[in-house]
């Protein structure tokens, strides 16, 4: 199949999700709607095949076909960050360098839509027993971070806590220690209004592990296991092949607080030439800010 086919195939699959779900009556209905996506979009390897200069044009015009209203996206090193924000004018975007808080290493950027948002407040997080500072954290092999913008939608007032992580691939006490981290912050809160949290993300850990179970604790829920309608593989990493979905294991999620509503969950398996964009599938997950 050509890649305009494949896309077409994929919007045309994602509007008959979105038709079947608008015939249930769900929380929802007197909601706001708002899309989220999730995407770790692998660092800038030369030796990667595809590499990020064949890859990029096809993730910018991916991104641009869901048209998130907010992005998380990990292992963006700064210049590829600076690629997708020249290519996405509409929004605003904050993260820095996990090696030195501004510019060296990977990020966990966020994007917004600055239409659809005002930034309230941001802030990045190391997973680390010194998080307000460039640090690696136990036995993790590489400095890891949590990126959190506070966002006020422009209509309502009504606030989104967005946070966006990598957990360690190595480290098991990191993963835990950063999923008490991400989780167990307590909702912003502005003016009386308490946010409602999103924590997104390439968590290197699947649905049966302590760091999994640990945010489920915290009272958020993963997106995928409450939402009506499920689309795509369940395993989320590819490996640069799109005949794999990592044994059906997901290990990049979205969890919502209360306040939002799931009303559908989306795995796109995009690719160009026979090669998939990057090494892990995108996650789309279209919620709702219920109204107070």
């Amino acid at each position: 199949m050509k890649p305009a086919a494949l896309l077409i195939a994929v919007a045309v699959a994602f509007a008959a999700l979105t038709s079947a779900s608008a015939a249930q009556p769900t929380a929802s209905d007197a909601a706001r709607p708002v899309r989220l996506m999730s995407y770790n979009i692998r660092y800038d390897g030369p030796d990667d095949v595809p590499n990020w200069t064949q890859r990029r044009p096809h993730m910018a015009r991916q991104i641009a076909f869901f048209d998130p209203d907010v992005l998380g996206v990990q292992e963006a090193l700064p210049h590829m960050v600076a690629y997708l924000a020249e290519q996405a004018p509409a929004y605003d975007h904050y993260g820095v360098g996990r090696d030195d808080g501004a510019q060296i290493g990977e990020t966990t950027t966020l994007f917004w839509r600055r239409a659809r948002f005002e930034t309230v407040s941001t802030q990045t997080l190391w997973c680390s027993p010194t998080p307000d500072q460039p640090s690696k954290g136990w036995d993790a092999a590489y400095p890891r971070t949590i990126t959190r913008v506070v966002l006020r939608d422009r209509a309502d007032g009504g606030l989104l806590d967005v946070r966006n992580a990598h957990f360690d691939h190595v480290g098991v006490i990191a993963r835990e220690e950063c999923a008490a981290l991400a989780a167990d912050m307590a909702p912003a809160s502005v003016d009386g209004v308490t946010a409602s949290v999103v924590l997104m993300g390439d968590f290197n850990t699947g649905p049966d592990s302590a760091p999994y179970r640990r945010i489920l604790a915290s009272g958020l829920r993963d997106a995928r296991a409450v939402s009506p309608v499920v689309f795509g593989p369940a395993g989320t990493y590819n490996d640069f092949d799109i005949a794999k979905d990592n044994d059906g294991v997901a290990i990049d999620h979205v969890f919502v607080g209360p306040g939002l509503s799931v009303d559908r969950y989306g795995v796109p398996t995009d690719s160009f030439s026979g090669l998939v964009i990057s090494d892990h599938f995108p996650v789309v997950v279209d919620v709702a800010l219920i109204r107070p």
